[in-house]
């Protein structure tokens, strides 16, 4: 949130939340859990907080209608969104469907097939939504994605996250059992695994990218500029790279650089970023044109806000631009990013949304992450 917003940031994960998120930004990121009576809950933690025994506050072990006295919204109250899910039809919006494991107090050791019915549940859901092939991504730190993506035999684009992190524990325990999977998996790897799996984006932690992190990977490091960002450009060519944090100060770079960002700042009075910049947040399904770039980072800070809603109000979106003006920004991008292959290569079904390849500013749980 800005310093000085009067802006009220929504309940993670909550309908509210992926609406706005929906609105402001490029699409959301949400997670999903099972509850013990079938139910797809939109709730990230392990376990609910409290006194209560852990099984108690398991939401695997919950029916439904105890996890919505929680506060808690599910995953068919936001389909009954018509806000969301006209934004998510359109083309131009991207919904990233995280899939959670349950904690070990459930006792639920099949997670392939777990998550395969929730995938299964997902794909259902969707089916009457008839939506573009370009507008959903499931994904999860599990191992067993790539299995229940088989089981369910969905035809969602799906992919793994890294690095691998257990399904339970606190947030410093968690990343520090999960170093050595970190350690092991270098972003060519990580590409090399997800393409041979047919997934088209690889999700990643910025650590792969920037940081003295990354050194700790045999061979020349990747970076977010100059040398190990054209190395980056060689490794991922149109694979998607879907990346969490994205601080503000790093934003202008992530993009220029292809990655979609994983944002917890959806907050709708940010205008301009650290370095100065203009923040336009839906580079993807409202691009500026060069016109209204000009303007907007020529502008003085207190005009911004009137601009950028003049520009909102005035620029088309993606899927209202003419099948030759998508050509010709994908082809543009693809350049710019160092994509391989013939331009009709890149510009094919534009109708579907773009490639995976592009740059999104998505909004983690909605509209930034609450805790």
């Amino acid at each position: 949130m800005a310093t000085g917003s009067t802006w009220v940031q929504p309940t993670e994960n909550s309908v509210e939340a992926l609406s706005h998120g929906m609105s402001h930004v490029d699409g959301v990121e949400l997670d999903l859990r099972l509850s013990t009576d079938g139910e797809l809950m939109l709730w990230h933690d392990e376990l609910f907080t409290g006194n209560l025994p852990k099984k108690s506050r398991c939401p695997e072990l919950m029916e439904s209608q105890e996890i919505r006295e929680m506060g808690v919204d599910s995953f068919d109250d936001l389909l009954q969104c018509k806000e969301f899910t006209t934004l998510w039809q359109t083309s131009s919006k991207t919904v990233n469907i995280e899939l959670k494991v349950p904690h070990p107090v459930a006792k639920i050791s099949d997670h392939a097939n777990h998550l395969a019915k929730m995938i299964s549940k997902i794909d259902s859901s969707l089916v009457e939504l008839d939506l573009p092939k370009r507008s959903t991504m499931i994904y999860g730190f599990s191992p067993k994605i790539s299995e229940a993506v088989k089981i369910s035999q969905t035809k969602i684009p799906n992919t793994q996250l890294s690095p691998h992190l257990r399904s339970w524990g606190k947030g410093k325990m968690k990343r520090l059992i999960g170093s050595p999977n970190f350690i092991s998996n270098t972003v060519s790897g990580l590409v090399k695994d997800r393409r041979r799996k047919g997934m088209p984006v690889v999700g990643m932690a910025l650590h792969y990218l920037h940081g003295w992190e990354r050194f700790v990977h045999p061979g020349a490091p990747v970076s977010l500029t100059g040398k190990g960002l054209n190395r980056l450009f060689s490794i991922s060519q149109e694979m998607g790279l879907h990346v969490w944090p994205a601080p503000l100060k790093l934003e202008t770079i992530m993009l220029e650089a292809g990655i979609t960002l994983i944002s917890d700042f959806i907050d709708p009075t940010i205008h301009s970023l650290p370095n100065g910049d203009v923040r336009w947040p839906r580079p993807a399904s409202q691009p500026l044109d060069e016109e209204w770039k000009n303007r907007l980072n020529n502008a003085d800070e207190s005009e911004r806000p009137d601009l950028i809603l003049e520009a909102t109000n005035s620029l088309p979106m993606w899927h209202e631009l003419n099948e030759n003006m998508r050509r010709n920004a994908i082809i543009s991008d693809a350049k710019k990013w160092k994509w391989q292959g013939p331009n009709e290569s890149w510009a094919t079904d534009l109708q579907e949304g773009r490639p995976w390849g592009c740059a999104r500013i998505i909004g983690h749980r909605g509209s930034g992450e609450n805790h």
